[in-house]
C-alpha cells in the first residue's frame, strides 16, 4: 500500500479530523494517544502518522512561548500537522510593575476573590476536586492565611505599614516582594517580545512554514493563562501557589476595569505582518473581553492595508464577551466614542471581503441588562454585497430594523444556517422582523433565542418562553418563532400575542 493511501487512513485517528477544524477551531482538542500509540507499532507507521501530533499549537506573549513555537515551525514533522496557531493575548500590565502600592491592592483584590472562592468550595464539600485534594485536612488554614494576606496587602496599600509591621510580617513582605519582583519580570519579557510589531511577524513567519496552518485564533481566557505550570501540592504554607495566583497576566477588560494601562500588543499589527509574510489563512478568530483601550479611529490608510492582508478569510469569528464588564455600575462610561470608532473600523476592515463563507459576531461587551445596548451595530453589514456568506451566527448585536433587512437582501447565496441570540432591535418590531426572516432562504438550520428590544421588552418570561423557547428540546426541537421562519407554520406567534393583549385591553 502506498505511503499516501496509509497517510489518508492514519488521517480518520485525527483528534480534530471529524470535525470542521476551520470553524470550531481547537475547542475539541484533546491528547491524541490514538496516534502514539500507532506510532509506536512500526517505522512505516511512525512515519505516516507523526505529522498528525500537534495539530494546535499556544503562544504566549513570552520569549519562551514564542521560541517553542518557532522550535515546532522548524520540525520537519510535527510543522506539517498543525492546523490551529492560538495567540494568548492576557497581559501584564506596565502600571502594577511600576507602582507597588497598587500592585499591592491589585494582590488583595486577587486574595479576596480566591479566599471566597476556597469558602465557597469548602462549604459545597467538592472534596472530590483536585484543588481539594491537595487541600484536604487543610482548608482552613489555607483560608485564614489567604484572608491575612489579603490584610497585609490592603495595608501596603493605604500605605499604613512601617518597618515594624514589615518585620512582624517576614513572610507576607517576602511574598509581596518576591510576587512584585516577578510581576515586572514578566513585564520585561513581554514588552520585549511585543516591540515594533516584531511578535506578529514571528507568528506570521512560524505560520508560513507550516504547511496546514489555517486557522489564527487571538484570545484570552482561554484557561490555559489561569492553570497552574506544574502540579505541586497545595498547602498553606508553600510560596509557589501564591506566586501563581498573583502572577499571571490579565484580560483586556480587567485592565480596563482597574482603569490601567494598554495591552503591550497591538490588535492592527498582525493583518500587516501576515501579509508580508506570505501565511494563507482561511480562518481567523478574535476572542477579547474589551476592545483596545484608548484607542484612536483608524485612517483610511490603515483600513485600507488592513482590508487586503485579510482578502483570503473565508471563515471569521470576531468576539467581545465582556465578562469584566458586568462590573462596571454604568457601562457607558466604560468606554469612549473614540474607541468604540476604533472598534467599528477594525470590524468593518477585517469583514470587507468577497471571500466571507461563515460569519460569527458576538459584542457582549457593549451590553448590559441594566443599559442596553452603547452603539448600533448593524451598519457594519450592510455597507457591501456578500458573494459567498452562507452561514450567519450573530450574539448580543444591536442593530435597526433596516439594516437587518438590508443585511439579507444583499446575501448572493441562500443561507445554510442562521443564529440570532440576544439580538437587539434598535427600531421597527419583532413582528415585522419575524415577517423579514421568514423570506430569508435558510433551510431548516434556523436559531432565533432571547431577542431583546422592541415589544419584547414588554413580554413576561413567560410569553417569552412560549414563543421563543424550543418545545421539545434538543438540536431538532423548534420554538414557534422558528417553526414560523422555516414555514413550518402559518401564523406569526408574535401577531397572537399581540391579538390578545388587544383583545384583553378591550375587555370592558
Amino acid at each position: 500500500m502506498p505511503d499516501e493511501i496509509l497517510v489518508r487512513v492514519c488521517e480518520y485517528l485525527d483528534v480534530e479530523g471529524s470535525i470542521d477544524i476551520l470553524r470550531y477551531g481547537s475547542a475539541f482538542t484533546r491528547s491524541p494517544s490514538d496516534i502514539k500509540n500507532l506510532r509506536l507499532t512500526c517505522r512505516r507507521f511512525c512515519n505516516t502518522s507523526s505529522h498528525l501530533l500537534l495539530p494546535f499549537v499556544r503562544v504566549e506573549l513570552n520569549d519562551a512561548s514564542v521560541e517553542h513555537l518557532n522550535t515546532i515551525s522548524r520540525h520537519p514533522t510535527i510543522s506539517k500537522g498543525v492546523r490551529t496557531v492560538r495567540v494568548a493575548l492576557d497581559y501584564y500590565d506596565d502600571e502594577l510593575a511600576n507602582d507597588f502600592a497598587l500592585f499591592a491592592e491589585y494582590v488583595a483584590a486577587k486574595m479576596a476573590d480566591h479566599a471566597e472562592f476556597l469558602e465557597l468550595m469548602d462549604r459545597a464539600e467538592f472534596k472530590d476536586k483536585e484543588l481539594f485534594k491537595a487541600l484536604e485536612g487543610n482548608s482552613k488554614k489555607t483560608i485564614q492565611k489567604t484572608r491575612q494576606l489579603e490584610d497585609f496587602c490592603r495595608s501596603c496599600a493605604s500605605g499604613v505599614v512601617d518597618e515594624a509591621d514589615f518585620g512582624a510580617n517576614p513572610s507576607h513582605r517576602n511574598l509581596l516582594q518576591r510576587a512584585h519582583e516577578a510581576y515586572r519580570s514578566c513585564v520585561a519579557d513581554q514588552k520585549q517580545v511585543c516591540e515594533n510589531g516584531a511578535f506578529f511577524r514571528t507568528v506570521a513567519a512560524a505560520i508560513d512554514q507550516m504547511p496546514r496552518a489555517r486557522r489564527l485564533e487571538l484570545r484570552e481566557r482561554d484557561g490555559e493563562s489561569a492553570r497552574p505550570k506544574n502540579r505541586a501540592p497545595i498547602r498553606a504554607g508553600e510560596d509557589l501557589y501564591f506566586l501563581f495566583w498573583v502572577v499571571r497576566p490579565m484580560t483586556w477588560g480587567e485592565g480596563r476595569l482597574w482603569a490601567l494601562g494598554t495591552p503591550h500588543i497591538d490588535l492592527l499589527g498582525f493583518p500587516g505582518a501576515f501579509h508580508e509574510a506570505g501565511p494563507y489563512l482561511e480562518s481567523l478568530n478574535i476572542n477579547i473581553t474589551s476592545p483596545p483601550k484608548s484607542q484612536d479611529a483608524l485612517t483610511a490608510e490603515e483600513m485600507r492595508r488592513l482590508s487586503l492582508s485579510v482578502q483570503q478569510l473565508k471563515y471569521i469569528e470576531i468576539k467581545l464577551l465582556g465578562y469584566e464588564m458586568e462590573k462596571f455600575t454604568d457601562l457607558g462610561h466604560a468606554f469612549d466614542t473614540t474607541e468604540l470608532q476604533y472598534l467599528r473600523n477594525y470590524v468593518d476592515a477585517v469583514l470587507n471581503t468577497d471571500s466571507i463563507e461563515r460569519l460569527s459576531l458576538d459584542f457582549s461587551c457593549f451590553s448590559s441588562e441594566a443599559t442596553g445596548p452603547l452603539t448600533d451595530l448593524g451598519s457594519l453589514m450592510t455597507f457591501r454585497g456578500w458573494e459567498n456568506l452562507v452561514d450567519v451566527s450573530w450574539s448580543s448585536v444591536p442593530l435597526y430594523q433596516k439594516d437587518l433587512e438590508r443585511f439579507f437582501r444583499q446575501l448572493r447565496k441562500p443561507l445554510k444556517y442562521l443564529r440570532l441570540s440576544c439580538v437587539h432591535l434598535l427600531s421597527g418590531s419583532w413582528v415585522e422582523t419575524l415577517e423579514i426572516l421568514r423570506t430569508v432562504p435558510a433551510g431548516y438550520k434556523v436559531e432565533l433565542t432571547r431577542p431583546r428590544g422592541a415589544e419584547c421588552e414588554e413580554l413576561s418570561e413567560e410569553e417569552m418562553d412560549r414563543i421563543f423557547r424550543s418545545r421539545s428540546g434538543g438540536d431538532w426541537g423548534k420554538s414557534p418563532a422558528e417553526d414560523y421562519i422555516i414555514g413550518h407554520s402559518k401564523h406569526n406567534p408574535l401577531k397572537a400575542e399581540e391579538s390578545d393583549q388587544s383583545d384583553t385591553s378591550s375587555t370592558p
